[in-house]
């Protein structure tokens, strides 16, 4: 017999042998094609208007009529002035602010052009660029069926002027290039608790530790600081390359972003150290933690926003730590926020942290 089917055979020996490898082959796949198609959509939908109508006329109630039934816009608030509907864009209560300027009926009555003023959040530039891309359509599509007038020289009587706030360009990478950082801790703070542990298991030293006098705690506690410390280091290569291949400079400062590393990583390498306690080869650890992994990314924001996702969905991603940490990366390098204006994320990511590592420790069996 040749060597390929001898190797074959023992391949296909220890795939049956081991109960774990079956079920990963069939559920990885099946929850990949039914869960990311419905998770990761480009379609923008329910984006927050708040609307500033100067004008309270007749044609502005059509308009703002009409931008109701298209469907895609969540009417978040009607501010009496541009400065009030700025305070929500900032604190995250809308996406999008529209103003309609004061006269415009009476404005377009007398054939002039009117500006309306569109400034959309662009943090999130594709959400940004995409809303803010609909409502101008939408007006332009209102535009065109209003009356003519003679003294309207050219065009249509209402003329659009967009501001992206945050991030002017619309530059995606400024959206991506956070998310990224956030995969690098991941990988290297959670991964690698997970992967030492079993790693001692296959080995047999770890019997040596569990016979020890050396308490759990200390055991744990030594694993999550030391690949904290490496997640650490992870996380300012990332943010050395942000700056300085694509330019992102953030516009709040190091203490909160670190804060946030740092409970972040706490929360992700006692996850990992739960997972090497249930694992006991290699393998086994590397798929649990992707699946996890793949569930952090997915439903917390880092690469599409939630307000697209299935309704059911949206609840999901207050569960996931990764959703808070995602929010104090992207607000602090873009918007410039600071601790006050982040206090509850921080309480969830810390609160997080300190739950997933009383498991971690509670579930370590040792043997005395």
């Amino acid at each position: 017999m040749s060597p390929f089917r001898f190797l074959f055979v023992k391949e296909w020996k220890q795939f049956v042998s081991n109960p774990f490898m079956p079920a990963v082959l069939v559920l990885l796949p099946a929850l990949l094609m039914l869960f990311v198609p419905l998770l990761a959509t480009m379609e923008v939908r329910d984006v927050r208007l708040a609307i500033v109508d100067r004008d309270r006329s007749t044609m502005s109630m059509q308009l703002i009529d009409k931008i109701s039934q298209s469907g895609y816009f969540v009417f978040a608030s009607y501010p009496d002035t541009y400065s009030q509907a700025m305070d929500g864009l900032s604190r995250g209560d809308s996406d999008i602010i529209i103003e309609i300027p004061e006269g415009m009926e009476r404005s377009v009555g007398r054939g002039e052009q009117v500006e309306i003023f569109i400034a959309a959040n662009a943090v999130n530039s594709t959400k940004g660029s995409i809303g803010g891309g609909y409502l101008s359509s939408i007006i332009t599509d209102f535009s065109s069926g209003l009356p003519s007038s003679g003294g309207l020289a050219s065009g249509a009587p209402l003329s659009i002027k967009p501001q992206f706030r945050y991030n002017p360009h619309l530059e995606y990478r400024l959206f991506m290039v956070p998310a990224l950082m956030i995969v690098s801790i991941i990988l290297v703070g959670g991964f690698f608790p997970a992967l030492s542990i079993v790693s001692e298991k296959e080995s047999g030293s770890i019997e040596q530790i569990n016979v020890s006098p050396v308490r759990k705690r200390d055991f744990m506690l030594s694993k999550m600081v030391f690949y904290g410390l490496l997640g650490i280091f992870a996380f300012t290569l990332s943010i050395l390359i942000a700056h300085f291949v694509y330019g992102l400079a953030s516009h709040g400062g190091l203490p909160e972003i670190y804060v946030g590393a740092i409970l972040f990583l706490a929360f992700i390498a006692g996850f990992g150290l739960i997972i090497s306690n249930y694992s006991e080869t290699m393998l086994q650890a590397v798929f649990m933690m992707f699946f996890f992994v793949l569930i952090f990314m997915l439903m917390s924001g880092i690469f599409t926003p939630v307000s697209s996702m299935a309704t059911w969905s949206q609840y999901v991603t207050y569960m996931l730590p990764t959703t808070y940490f995602v929010e104090i990366l992207r607000s602090v390098c873009l918007k410039g926020s600071r601790f006050a204006d982040l206090g509850f994320q921080f309480v969830m990511l810390a609160s997080f942290a300190v739950v997933i590592n009383v498991i971690a420790v509670v579930t370590y069996r040792k043997q005395n």
